[in-house]
């Protein structure tokens, strides 16, 4: 999409750029217009360019952390019918949660990566938040199978084979590392990749606690150290969980991201700004703020309204990464 002659439009996520100066000398209001006009058009050239490399970045780590996990959890399953281990079965079986997180994380900066059609007049980059929601779900159904399984093993305590439950661990923990220093390779704000991440963390921690409960029950035979390690775990996770859904739902619900009253109180700092009001700002994705209001201006600068216009969003986007607006004047 084109942007506005006038406003501030972008399309895109905000990519501040430090290479970028911002020098405003001429005197009169039309080359001073000229010169906006020409800066927006070139940061916004830079700002495309950057925002398809993050986003190829984002896809080459998810597509290795997937396959990755996917390798794992096939070998779990053949070893584990093959040695009729159910702890292996078992993994293979988490392994496949994390490979359904990964899928929803890149198939939706695949989404969020192509053109939209006129009716999706914001792109499809809310794709990467509703895959955040699904993957804080699955999080979230994650812990309270765990929370029965604890319960049910404390009810029905039983004999723990170590020495498998171990080897399981071991691997576990393993490819888990390798997982998740490959997902930090990748844009560590972006609430979708964030969300995977978690995945692989959670699972990490919890193959930390259960090499050191197996080791503590194989020296103590003491079993209820493994309900009390998962329920520990559980809570840590829960955490997580519980923040990804937050943040991923407050952007679905059109929540502010930023604080409006500051906002509001930083466009009044104008001296040529009398009021502003019917105030709106929403979030698209991640560093993509909206925003749509009211701005009350003395009739007397009418003549300048586009200079106002213009200084208003640059400072917008430099300091709250509002990189869409829609102002309505009034006096």
């Amino acid at each position: 999409m084109a942007n506005c002659k006038f406003g501030l439009n972008d399309h895109k996520p905000f990519i501040s750029k430090k290479s970028v100066h911002h020098h405003h000398h001429d005197k009169s209001k039309h080359n001073f217009i000229e010169k906006e006009q020409y800066i927006h058009s070139h940061d916004h050239e830079e700002h495309v360019h950057n925002h398809h490399e993050h986003r190829g970045t984002d896809k080459k780590v998810l597509k290795w952390a997937l396959s990755i996990t996917l390798i794992t959890m096939f070998l779990e399953f053949f070893y584990g019918f093959l040695s009729n281990s159910l702890a292996l079965i078992s993994d293979a079986i988490h392994m496949f949660t994390h490979s359904f997180a990964l899928i929803v994380s890149l198939l939706a900066i695949i989404i969020a990566s192509k053109t939209a059609p006129i009716s999706k007049t914001f792109g499809y980059y809310r794709a990467e938040v509703l895959a955040a929601f699904i993957n804080g779900i699955t999080i979230i159904l994650s812990i309270i199978w765990i929370i029965y399984e604890a319960i049910e093993r404390f009810l029905n305590p039983q004999i723990i084979d170590i020495k498998t439950a171990m080897i399981v661990a071991i691997i576990g923990l393993f490819v888990n590392i390798i997982t998740g220093v490959i997902l930090m390779q990748g844009d560590k704000d972006n609430i979708n990749l964030k969300s995977a991440f978690i995945h692989m963390l959670s699972d990490a921690l919890s193959s930390v606690t259960i090499i050191i409960g197996y080791i503590v029950i194989y020296f103590t035979s003491w079993y209820f150290v493994d309900i009390i390690l998962a329920l520990i775990v559980s809570l840590v996770i829960l955490k997580w969980a519980i923040d990804i859904l937050k943040n991923s739902t407050n952007t679905l619900l059109e929540s502010s991201p930023i604080d409006v009253k500051e906002v509001q109180e930083y466009i009044e700092k104008n001296e040529k700004v009398l009021e502003l009001h019917d105030i709106h700002i929403w979030e698209i994705t991640q560093d993509m703020y909206n925003m749509t209001a009211h701005i009350k201006i003395d009739k007397k600068d009418l003549e300048n309204y586009e200079e106002i216009l213009h200084q208003i969003n640059h400072n917008l986007k430099e300091k709250f990464k509002i990189v869409h607006t829609t102002f309505q004047f009034e006096w």
